[in-house]
C-alpha cells in the first residue's frame, strides 16, 4: 500500500505543485452591466476552479456549496468521479452571454482532465448561471470558432434562439457520456427514436480478382431501438472507468419547410481505456416542444472506409430522414 501511494504521488507531483501556484481568477470583460451580479458570477466560477485545483492537490473532492445549485453539484460529482480536473491558468477573461431562459453563460474556461490521454487532457468548460449568479450547469465546450460559426449562420431571431439551445444541447449531450449520465441520455431520446449504427466489415476476396479486392471494405448497418441502445450503453459505462467523447466539425441545418426540425452532423472521437474510434454522428432533433427537444434519429458511421475518409455525400444528413418524423409520430 505504501508503494502504491509513493507511485501515485510521483505521477501527480508535477500537477499538484503547479495547482498550488494557481489561485485562478475569472474576469468578465463584457456583456454584463450589473456590477453586483458580475462580481458574483466572477467569484462563484473562480471559487469553483480554485476548489478543483485544491481538491486535486489534496486528493479529495472539491468542496462547494453556496456557489452552485443542487443540479450543478450533482453534475460536478459525476464529472469528478469520471475524472478530476484542474484549471492550468491563473486568470480567465471571457465575455458573459445571456441565455434564452433568463440566465447567463461563460464559455471557454480552460481545464485539464486528469483521466484523459495526454493529448486529450486540455479541454474547455461552459458554465450556465442562474439569473441570480449561481452555477446551474457545467458542460464541456465545443470548439470556440465552431460555436461562432454556427451562431453566425442564423436566419431569424427564432433560429438564433434554437441554435443556442442546440449548442447547449450538444454540449450537455457530449458531457453526459463523459460523466456516464444514463438518465440524461435516456431523457433526450424520443421513445420511438430511430438509431442506426454502422460497422466496417472486410469482404471476402473473389478468386478471379483477388488482388483488387483484398482490402475492400463495406459498411454494414444495424437498427437499434432506444431500449437496446440504452442497455448497451449501460454495459459500456459499467465496463470503463473513463469515457472521453469529443465532438468536432459540427454542422447545424434547419429544415427549409419543417422549421421545428434540425439536423446536426458532427465528427465524434470516442476514447475509453478499452476501445477508441472516430466516426460521423447525425442527429435529427425535433423542437415541437421547445423546452424539451428530442432526438428522433441518431446514426453513426465510421470516419474511414477503404483507407479514405467517408465522402460527405455518403454521410447521413437531414434529407435522408425527414420522412422519419411522420413515421415516428404515427
Amino acid at each position: 500500500m505504501k508503494k502504491l501511494r509513493i507511485v501515485w504521488l510521483l505521477l501527480w507531483l508535477p500537477l499538484i505543485a503547479f495547482a498550488q501556484l494557481e489561485e485562478t481568477q475569472v474576469v468578465i470583460s463584457d456583456g454584463l452591466s450589473n456590477d453586483y451580479l458580475k462580481q458574483k458570477i466572477e467569484m462563484n466560477i473562480s471559487h469553483f476552479l480554485v476548489a478543483c485545483n485544491k481538491a486535486v492537490m489534496d486528493g479529495k473532492k472539491p468542496k462547494l456549496d453556496d456557489e452552485m445549485t443542487d443540479a450543478a453539484q450533482e453534475t460536478l460529482e459525476q464529472m469528478w468521479k469520471a475524472s478530476p480536473m484542474v484549471c492550468p491558468v491563473s486568470k480567465v477573461e471571457e465575455i458573459c452571454l445571456e441565455t434564452s431562459g433568463g440566465g447567463y453563460q461563460i464559455r471557454n474556461v480552460p481545464i485539464s482532465m486528469m483521466a484523459a490521454d495526454e493529448d486529450k487532457k486540455e479541454q474547455e468548460l461552459v458554465f450556465n448561471m442562474t439569473s441570480s449568479g449561481l452555477i446551474d450547469n457545467i458542460s464541456i465546450a465545443i470548439d470556440e470558432h465552431k460555436y461562432k460559426e454556427i451562431m453566425d449562420e442564423h436566419e431569424s431571431v427564432e433560429d438564433l434562439f434554437r441554435r443556442q439551445v442546440i449548442i447547449d444541447f450538444i454540449e450537455s449531450y457530449r458531457t453526459s457520456y463523459n460523466r456516464k449520465d444514463l438518465e440524461y441520455i435516456e431523457s433526450v431520446f424520443s421513445d420511438n427514436a430511430l438509431i442506426i449504427t454502422g460497422k466496417v466489415v472486410r469482404e471476402k476476396p473473389k478468386s478471379d480478382h483477388a488482388l483488387r479486392t483484398l482490402s475492400h471494405e463495406k459498411i454494414v448497418y444495424q437498427k437499434r431501438t432506444k431500449k437496446q441502445y440504452i442497455e448497451n450503453l449501460k454495459k459500456v459505462f459499467s465496463g470503463n472507468k473513463y469515457i472521453n467523447v469529443i465532438f468536432d466539425e459540427v454542422e447545424v441545418i434547419q429544415h427549409p419547410k419543417l422549421t421545428d426540425i434540425y439536423g446536426v452532423t458532427l465528427k465524434q472521437e470516442w476514447n475509453t481505456n478499452r476501445y477508441s474510434d472516430v466516426g460521423f454522428i447525425f442527429l435529427m432533433i425535433d423542437f415541437q416542444d421547445e423546452n424539451h427537444p428530442l432526438i428522433q434519429v441518431r446514426t453513426w458511421q465510421p470516419e474511414k472506409l477503404n483507407g479514405a475518409v467517408l465522402a460527405r455525400e455518403e454521410v447521413f444528413s437531414l434529407g435522408d430522414f425527414t420522412i422519419a418524423r411522420s413515421i415516428i409520430n404515427d
